[in-house]
């Protein structure tokens, strides 16, 4: 559907049962705390916690963090995920 794209800026079909809302709202509910859980993948976690964990992959892309830094401290319990 040329009108839905995910986030990866990918065009998407809606399912039956599916549904999608406004990015503002998303913001709202990952900023608001109203999250139990976030699960986010990693290129690089350091010691502390740290994590790096955007890259658009385009070699004369700028980066792209979106909302992950908003995910990592709005839900209650973040997981994370990455390749060893």
């Amino acid at each position: 559907d040329l009108e839905l794209i995910n986030a990866g800026k990918e065009f998407v079909t809606m399912l039956t049962g599916g549904s999608f809302f406004h990015h503002g709202d998303s913001f709202a509910m990952m900023r608001g705390g109203h999250l139990d859980i976030a699960v986010l993948g990693a290129f690089q976690i350091a010691e502390n916690g740290d994590l790096a964990n955007w890259h658009t992959g385009a070699p004369d892309a700028i980066p792209a963090v979106g909302g992950a830094m908003d995910l990592a401290v709005g839900a209650k319990k973040v997981f994370i995920t990455t390749d060893h």
